[in-house]
């Protein structure tokens, strides 16, 4: 009978506290904040709190009205807590809010129907203002689980003067991290971005507002502001695949955006040849050999190196000596963009040919910047380059510029084509000047030949009589008497049509707008065509 009567009372005691544990079940919303600014974001929590796990969601949680409150962010929860003895669990979901405009909002209630029971919860009112200063403005709200920071190395740049940039993803669940897809960039309107390429970097620990946060780098650029004044860099974002109520969604986070005053670059002390390279470099320059022969070729190197906006490097150009030529330089780009910004180098070569021996000096090139650091000008200086040449020396040749068409036809060399020629071989940089020459001479030749074939070819059908048909076949092809088998040549003078002084003029001029071409090949070619035109012009030959 006692034994009956205690297994009674302990029945009773087990269904009178599951009545009561199943009655100890709260469901409330609670804010981190109740003013903001626009812009900013808020997180409300709306929390299950039970002293036993074994209630059941009938229907899963409705979300509030958030008027003028934008998504962006969903974090589920649950905490054990022990109060005197007794367990107490709170199961949840922290929902985080972006404020798009100011004024007075109300976050209105969430309902959530447990074991069928329906439970609201009260809602939340809260007073947003106006958006804050541009130094807020450049700081990412940390009072949330989840958010994007960009952050700049430098808010007050010169024009041109490099800064780095990173956008770096926060969050207090680990499993977030993995869960961000569809980067997307902001405009970077102002700027000359470079995104660097390097290797991942690994998930950190850090303390955010005195809170432990999970981070990692998820973008890195190098950027250039190419104007002066405010700059402003949109905010970049991310997508957060969160499981929630409803299932796997996909929710959009924002960084801050970030506001840059770029300066520009001083008009005191700016020297002539600057070009708006801006950063901290060297220069120096080189030659291959320092001892050739004449007509041998020698490379000139120019090396600009360094750290800053290779983008805007304008090599200087060699002046080189008088006899010796020079070929359109070319340049080689050897930079990169690291994680600390752009370095590396950018080379000129210039290929130079000597025309007669001596001991030659290239003059020192010159090359300015402006140091951001050290917020003044730099102007750099070569040394000299000092080259031997071995052969005869123009003095000792007793060849020059000016004599180069001695020797020739007097009436020829009169010709203004041909001095317009001689003119143009003393400035020409991109070719050899002793093949010009030997061109020249090869066309006089052809053409004194060409006068002498023609007067031959006339005097041999002069020496046949004209035939008349009562002529037997002695009589027809007899030779006329010669008097003397020399022949004496007399110059011929031909006709030059103005047709032909117009197209000739047209060659020449479009000669001289290829001097500098940078493919000395289409110079000769051009050369050749004039030199050959005024052949066939000058002798009457097609």
């Amino acid at each position: 009978m006692g034994t009956s009567r205690f297994t009674h009372t302990m029945l009773l005691f087990v269904l009178t506290s599951i009545v009561t544990l199943a009655q100890n079940i709260t469901f409330k919303a609670e804010a981190n904040r109740k003013s903001l600014a626009v812009g900013e974001s808020l997180q409300v929590g709306f929390f299950i709190e039970a002293d036993a796990m074994d209630y059941s969601i009938d229907s899963p949680m409705r979300y509030p009205e958030h008027q003028g409150l934008r998504l962006v962010g969903e974090n589920k929860t649950q905490n054990v807590q022990y109060v005197n003895g007794k367990g107490q669990i709170q199961d949840g979901i922290i929902l985080i809010f972006n404020a798009e405009k100011e004024g007075k909002l109300r976050i209105g209630s969430a309902r959530i129907v447990i074991d069928g029971k329906t439970y609201t919860t009260k809602p939340i009112d809260i007073e947003v203002t106006k958006s804050g200063t541009s130094t807020l403005s450049n700081r990412a709200n940390t009072n949330q689980p989840v958010f994007l920071q960009t952050n700049v190395s430098n808010s007050n740049p010169y024009v041109n003067e490099q800064v780095n940039l990173t956008v770096k993803m926060f969050s207090r669940d680990l499993g977030l991290l993995n869960r961000k897809r569809n980067f997307r960039q902001g405009k970077l309107e102002g700027l000359s971005p470079k995104m660097v390429t390097s290797r991942p970097e690994s998930i950190k620990q850090e303390m955010v507002s005195g809170k432990p946060y999970f981070s990692e780098e998820i973008a890195k650029y190098v950027v250039f502001p190419e104007k002066e004044g405010q700059i402003t860099i949109d905010p970049f974002s991310v997508d957060i695949l969160v499981s929630g109520i409803y299932g796997t969604e996909a929710y959009e986070i924002r960084s801050n955006p970030v506001t840059i005053h770029a300066k520009g670059i001083p008009m005191e002390g700016r020297p002539k040849n600057f070009a708006g390279a801006v950063g901290d470099f060297k220069l120096k320059s080189s030659i291959n050999k320092t001892e050739i022969n004449a007509n041998e070729s020698a490379n000139l190197k120019v090396e600009i190196s360094g750290t800053g906006n290779f983008n805007k490097i304008a090599i200087p150009e060699v002046k080189a000596p008088q006899n010796i030529e020079t070929y359109a330089p070319k340049r080689h780009n050897n930079f990169k963009t690291y994680e600390d910004g752009m370095q590396g180098s950018v080379t000129s070569e210039v290929v130079m040919v000597p025309e007669y021996g001596g001991n030659y000096t290239i003059s020192p090139v010159e090359f300015s910047y402006f140091d951001p650091k050290k917020e003044k000008f730099v102007t750099l200086k070569s040394e000299e380059v000092h080259l031997t040449v071995n052969g005869e020396t123009a003095q000792e040749l007793g060849t020059g510029n000016d004599m180069a068409f001695k020797g020739h036809n007097e009436d020829t060399s009169k010709n203004p084509l041909v001095e317009s020629v001689a003119e143009i071989s003393e400035t020409v940089s991109g070719g050899n000047g002793k093949w010009l020459w030997t061109a020249g001479g090869l066309l006089f030749a052809s053409i004194l030949g060409l006068l002498l074939l023609r007067r031959k070819k006339e005097d041999n059908e002069d020496q046949y009589v004209e035939i008349h048909p009562e002529m037997d076949d002695k009589q027809r092809f007899a030779p006329k008497a010669v008097s003397s088998p020399i022949v004496e040549v007399q110059p011929t003078t031909i006709q030059v049509s103005e047709e032909s002084k117009r197209v000739l003029k047209q060659k020449l001029d479009k000669l001289q707008e290829n001097i500098h071409h940078p493919d000395f090949k289409t110079f000769f070619q051009l050369q050749e065509d004039l030199l050959c035109e005024m052949g066939m012009k000058f002798t009457g030959t097609d």
